[in-house]
This record gives structure tokens, sequence and C-alpha cells, in this order.
């Protein structure tokens, strides 16, 4: 009787307990929902009808996806994009590493060398952008004077205005004002990987090179996959600097697939822009699902 009664009492504890973590966890359910299901759900629903500004628009099922993949401006934004964020990524990857790895080293001033490091990454965008269309100006900019001095060019080069050199510049922009991100995330997971092993292993006889290979890459790899994750998707969602630097052009030489759905709803086609801006989210699933793979592969 007294077990009975003990289990009871448990029981009834421990339902108390889960409706009150289950009343706690509502309203920021509710929020979440509010703020980020709706508009998800609206934007579905709006890339399968033909609503414009103004019209509540009528069901057209497919119609607006298939509009998309027929249009050349779509296709070339698509390769846009890959291009983008290959190039971005990897510029980012390497110089984030390599910046680490030096600032990582017993050199003077490293901590003002750290410091300075932020700048890029602490500048508004609009700033920063703003700073670069100077450099790439071709009257006053200071990269087309250097490489006239050096004797590179003979004459200026419009590098935002050309559609050979448009891409390359704002890749190389968003590079410098990305880069810091890595770095300083890099930097902290090669600071937590413990000194004995590297000790261990220069013991052995392994030279820098294998160090890092063989002691400090497996232990930052978790915060390589996460920062790769999470650089990857504001990459792919990029607007401001393309935007404030080319927007999107010379004609479609820098349209990306945000650039491409703005223009849509600037041209007041919501479910046009609605269905290029979805056409996005396969892609960051499969990416999120590739991390955390990777993730709990590594545990």
């Amino acid at each position: 009787m007294f077990t009975g009664n003990t289990k009871k009492n448990r029981s009834r504890v421990k339902l108390q307990d889960s409706l009150l973590g289950y009343a706690t966890i509502f309203p920021a359910t509710f929020v979440l929902i509010g703020f980020f299901g709706y508009p998800l759900f609206y934007e579905v629903y709006a890339s399968f009808t033909n609503k414009t500004v103004g019209e509540a628009g009528n069901w057209v099922g497919l119609a607006n996806y298939s509009y998309l993949i027929h249009d050349p401006t779509f296709r070339t934004a698509s390769l846009n994009t890959i291009i983008y964020v290959t190039c971005v990524q990897s510029g980012k990857f390497l110089l984030g590493l390599s910046v680490a790895l030096l600032l990582q080293q017993q050199i003077k001033g490293r901590n003002i060398w750290r410091a300075l490091v932020l700048v890029p990454y602490a500048l508004p965008g609009f700033v920063a952008y703003a700073v670069w269309r100077l450099i790439y100006n071709p009257d006053v900019g200071a990269l087309n004077i250097f490489l006239m001095q050096i004797g590179v060019i003979d004459s200026p080069i419009a590098f935002l205005s050309n559609p050979e050199w448009a891409m390359p510049s704002v890749i190389l922009a968003t590079i410098w004002k990305g880069f810091p991100f890595w770095t300083i995330m890099f930097l902290a997971a090669l600071q937590s990987v413990p000194k004995e092993l590297h000790e261990a292993a220069a013991t052995d006889g392994c030279n820098a090179v294998q160090r890092f290979r063989n002691v400090s890459l497996p232990g930052i790899r978790p915060v390589i996959l996460i920062v790769f994750m999470i650089s990857t998707i504001t990459t792919i969602n990029s607007f401001e600097a393309i935007w404030l630097t080319t927007g999107g052009g010379p004609g479609s030489a820098t349209t990306i697939l945000p650039i491409f759905a703005y223009k849509s709803l600037t041209a007041f086609q919501i479910g046009q822009s609605a269905a290029a801006a979805l056409a996005l989210v396969p892609v960051l699933f499969l990416l999120v699902f590739f991390v955390m793979k990777r993730l709990n592969k590594d545990k």
C-alpha cells in the first residue's frame, strides 16, 4: 500500500514538472512560430500563386518554379551564386586559417595584431563596401594607381563596371570583410588543443606540418564544420556586399539569387520573388544535414 502511494506521488510530481516545463517554453514557442513559422508558411504559399502588390493573386501551382527554370537570368544568377559562394568560402577558409596560425605564434605585438584583424569584421557593411568602391574607382582608386605605378596595367580598369572584373572584385571585398570571423574562431579552437599533444608529437620527430595535420586539424575539425555551415548560410543569403558595390551588374554579371529575388520583388512579382528565394532552402537543408552528420561521426 505504501509502495503504491509512493509511485502515485512520483507520477504526480513528474506530471506537474512536465506541465510546468511545457508552460515555461510555450511563450517562446509561440514567439518562434509567430516570427519565423508564419512568414515561412506565407512565403511558401505565395510561391504557388501569381500574387502581386495590391492583388491577392490566384493559385498557379508550380508555374512560378517552371518560369524560373526556363528564365536565363535565373540560371545565370544560380551559376553566379555557386561561383560566388565557392570562391568566398575558399578564400575565407584559407586566409582565416593562415592568419589564425600566424597569430597563435609568439610574435611581437600579438595582442595588437589580434585586435586589428577584427577591424574589417567590426566595420558596418555600408562603410566597408563604400571603401572598396573607392578603392576600385577607375579615376582615383588606390588599386588602379598602385597597379599603374608598378607597371602591371597601362590604363585604369573600371573593376566594378567591367563584366570580367566585377565578380572577382566583389569576391575579394567579401573575403576581406568576412575572414576575421573565421580567424577568431580558428584561433580559439587552436588554443583549446592541449599543448601536451604537440610536445609529444615533436618528441616523436614530427615537423610543423605533420603536427598540424595530425594534432591541430583533428582538434579543430568540429569548429571548422560549424563555422563553414554558419558562414556558408550567410554567404548564400548575402545581399549587401553585391548590392552596395555593383547592384548586381553590370548586366547580370554579379546577380546572385538574393539579388534576383529582390529585383523580382521591386517589379511587384511577389510570387516569383518567393519562389526564387525558396530555391535556396533545399541547398541549406542539405548543408545543415551534411554538417550535423559529420559532427555526429566525430563524437
